[in-house]
C-alpha cells in the first residue's frame, strides 16, 4: 500500500472516537462477544476493565488481531496477571499500527475482593508515534467494580480516562472519558449473556451485546452485535487445562473485515489453604 495514503487512512481512522475506541485489543473471546465485557471475569480484563481480573490463578495472555484487514492495520498485546490473598495485580503491553503511525501502552492494574464484590483500578502510559511528528506520551487511570447479584448474575461498571488526559500536540485522537455500564447473566454453566452500554462525553451512547454457549467441555462458540455502527462478531474457543485457545472475526459495515486469535495460559491455580 502506498504510505501516504495508509497514514491518511489510520488519521482518519483515527479522527473517530467510535473507530478509535475499537483499536484497542483486549483478547479474542471479548472481541468475539461484541467487547461487551465490563462484567466478565477473565484474564484479559487487564486491558478492560480490571475488577474481573481473575483471584483463581497465575496467567499468561498474548493475541494478535488484524483490524480492518484492508487497510492493513494490526494489534496485538501480551500480559501477566496473578492473585496475592483477595488481590488480583497484572502488568500488560499493546500495540497497533506500524512503522508509520503506531500506538503503544504499558497498563498496570490492580483488583481487590471484598466479599460478592470487586473493586479494581489501572494506570496506563499511552505512547503515539507518527513518522513525519515525533512521538508524544500521556498517563491515565480508569477504575471499575463488579458485584455479583446472584449465582446468575453479575453487574459492572468502570470509567475511562479519570484524570482526562489528553495529548495537547498531536492531531490524533485523546482517550476519551467513558463510562460503561453491563450485566453479565449465565442462567446455566453452559451459556452466558453479555449487554453492556457506554456513553463518553463527545458521541451518543452505545449497546453492546454478547453471548457463549459452550457446546463441549473443550469448545465454545459465541456471537456479539454492535448496532451503531452495524457491527457483527463471532468466534470459537477451544479450551484445554494447560491452554486456551480463542479465534474471533467480526465486520464492521463501513470498514470491512477484522480477525484476530489469542491464547492463555494458566500458570498455577493458588492455593486456597
Amino acid at each position: 500500500m502506498n504510505p501516504n495514503i495508509n497514514i491518511l487512512s489510520l488519521c482518519i481512522l483515527l479522527s473517530s472516537a467510535t473507530y478509535a475506541q475499537e483499536a484497542n485489543f483486549s483478547g479474542a473471546r471479548n472481541e468475539s462477544m461484541a467487547e461487551a465485557t465490563v462484567a466478565l471475569q477473565t484474564n484479559w480484563a487487564l486491558f478492560t476493565n480490571p475488577s474481573g481480573m481473575q483471584y483463581q490463578e497465575k496467567a499468561f495472555m498474548i493475541g494478535y488481531q488484524s483490524k480492518y484487514v484492508s487497510l492493513g492495520i494490526h494489534d496485538g498485546a501480551f500480559g501477566f496477571t496473578f492473585p496475592i490473598r483477595s488481590t488480583a495485580l497484572g502488568l500488560g503491553v499493546a500495540y497497533f499500527g506500524d512503522e508509520l503511525l503506531n500506538n503503544a501502552k504499558v497498563i498496570s492494574g490492580i483488583a481487590h475482593k471484598i466479599g460478592k464484590t470487586s473493586l479494581g483500578a489501572k494506570a496506563t502510559y499511552e505512547q503515539w508515534s507518527i513518522r513525519e511528528l515525533g512521538s508524544k506520551g500521556i498517563l491515565y487511570v480508569d477504575i471499575g467494580g463488579q458485584m455479583e447479584i446472584s449465582d446468575k448474575v453479575i453487574i459492572g461498571m468502570e470509567l475511562t480516562n479519570l484524570n482526562q488526559a489528553k495529548f495537547d500536540t498531536m492531531r490524533i485522537s485523546n482517550p476519551v472519558t467513558t463510562v460503561k455500564a453491563g450485566l453479565n447473566y449465565h442462567p446455566h454453566e453452559k451459556l452466558v449473556v453479555l449487554a453492556q452500554v457506554e456513553k463518553d462525553i463527545r458521541n451518543p451512547a452505545l449497546l453492546r451485546l454478547g453471548i457463549e454457549y459452550l457446546i463441549s467441555p473443550h469448545i465454545a462458540v459465541r456471537s456479539g452485535v454492535l448496532p451503531t455502527p452495524t457491527s457483527g462478531y463471532s468466534g470459537i474457543g477451544l479450551i484445554w487445562p494447560i491452554l486456551h485457545l480463542d479465534l474471533a472475526g467480526s465486520y464492521q459495515q463501513e470498514i470491512g473485515w477484522s480477525g484476530s486469535f489469542s491464547i492463555d495460559v494458566p500458570l498455577a491455580k493458588r492455593n486456597e489453604n
